[in-house]
């Protein structure tokens, strides 16, 4: 397997890596509706006893909570404030009407909420520290220019680092050779650091407009196979706005451009420019579908590492989308598919065309170790990628077009500290079977780590 041929193979799979803990740690934005017909059924036992006794306050708590879980933010807001009447010192219920407040994008009125929770004389720790993070993110939300993001850190375990083939059985010139001992695949752990700054600046407008700025990182440093060092540093930028007022629910643009770089074995390996657009659309109270389109220019520079590396420049072309189905309060559902184009200058032997499809499910539950009030996550992931090149190598075999297929699962369990912090650990498997036996391998991993939010 050629050194490029590793590298590249590296690249993908670490870069896969970097977006499924993206992915599984990153909240969703959007509040959905999820109420079937049993909390159909249980909201209208709850608002008949409500009638009943209007100022019963473990009546109206409850009913509070099943109207907040079937979508009915509005109704909660009445019964808690309709509690406050009955009895003005209850710090945990304005704290929840001030995370009802900011779930409906009110953040002035929310903050004011959380103000006069933390002014309570009579204040349980945990509602303290739930207000206070909650009047920092309100804060956050008032002014027009903010930051968020998040890091992770960890350590992972390889079976193959190198991502090398199993056997030295490979083809040159479309005859059998024997690789190098050195190049097979490899057991071994790294370091793993991940993570994005992102500034958002509100424009003013009626459209919701407002400018993002993203910096993205991914670093590992591997314990032995300094060959699998990976760093990758990406920028996009670009305004989102709401379009199609008036004719669709929730309909999101973002048109960005890009830049990045990415250094292998810590030599330059390219840098990339180019541009997209971001469509997010509302489908229904539980359907949400991301859609991206972009094409990059990618320029490889040559090293002592890889001397004819800038004969893979060229232009990439890619589209993805996912679905997103809030099934219920716990259950999420995942489908998505990928299409990408990459045209070299001078090699057309390195051109090719993927096609992706895959999806997963992501699933929480109470604590069942400390008994907190914030609930553990497992989250399922699969994907499989088809490859097709254009033309032969004639280096590696005159005679067969390469294909390949790689198929990625992925487990991951997610425990949180607290509102900002989490623990998560891991697995997964990434196989590619080849018609050219020099670009098969098989790689499982285990990875484990923490990320923090701010």
């Amino acid at each position: 397997m050629s050194r490029f041929g590793r590298c590249l193979g590296v690249f993908a799979l670490l870069a896969g890596s970097l977006g499924a803990v993206m992915a599984t740690v990153r909240p969703s934005s959007a509040q959905t509706s999820s109420a079937s017909a049993a909390d159909e059924a249980e909201y209208d036992a709850a608002f008949q006893e409500m009638l009943r006794k209007p100022s019963d306050l473990d009546t109206l708590f409850k009913f509070a909570m099943i109207a907040s879980k079937t979508g009915d933010l509005e109704g909660a807001i009445s019964a808690l404030e309709r509690m406050l009447l009955v009895d003005p010192d209850l710090p945990r219920v304005r704290l929840e009407l001030g995370v009802l407040y900011y779930r409906l994008g009110s953040f002035e009125v929310a903050r004011s909420y959380f103000e006069m929770t933390l002014k309570s004389a009579s204040l349980p720790p945990d509602v303290k520290s739930r207000a206070e993070q909650f009047l920092a993110e309100s804060e956050k939300r008032l002014t027009r220019s903010r930051f968020s993001g998040e890091i992770f850190a960890g350590m992972r375990y390889q079976s193959n680092a190198n991502l090398g083939p199993p056997t030295s059985s490979v083809r040159l010139f479309g005859q059998a050779a024997n690789l190098n001992q050195t190049a097979l695949g490899t057991a071994d752990w790294g370091a793993v650091t991940s993570g994005f700054v992102r500034h958002t600046y509100d424009l003013g407008q009626n459209d919701r407009a407002q400018l993002e700025t993203q910096l993205s990182g991914y670093l590992n440093r591997q314990f032995q196979i300094q060959a699998a060092n990976v760093s990758i540093l990406d920028l996009t930028s670009g305004p989102r706005f709401q379009a199609f007022q008036g004719i669709f629910e929730d309909v999101t643009l973002k048109p960005f451009g890009s830049v990045g770089y990415i250094l292998v074995n810590d030599v330059p390996y390219y840098g990339s420019f180019g541009s997209g657009l971001v469509v997010g659309a509302l489908l229904s109270d539980r359907l949400r579908n991301t859609t991206n389109v972009n094409w990059r220019r990618q320029i490889y520079q040559n090293s002592w590492y890889l001397p004819t590396n800038n004969q893979f420049t060229g232009v990439e072309y890619a589209a993805n989308t996912t679905f997103q189905y809030q099934v219920n309060d716990a259950v999420m559902l995942y489908a998505n598919g990928n299409l990408q184009r990459y045209q070299t200058d001078s090699t057309p032997w390195q051109n090719y065309t993927l096609y992706g499809a895959g999806g997963g499910m992501s699933f929480s539950f109470a604590d069942p170790l400390f008994k907190s009030q914030m609930p553990w996550s497992i989250s399922l992931f699969g994907n499989v990628q088809w490859w097709y090149y254009d033309q032969p190598d004639a280096v590696v075999d005159p005679t067969v077009t390469r294909q390949q297929t790689d198929t990625i699962l992925n487990i991951t369990l997610s425990v949180p500290f607290d509102q900002r912090t989490m623990f998560t650990v891991s697995g997964g498997r990434f196989v590619r079977s080849s018609d050219i036996p020099n670009y098969a391998f098989t790689n499982n991993s285990a990875l484990i780590g923490v990320t923090w939010r701010f």
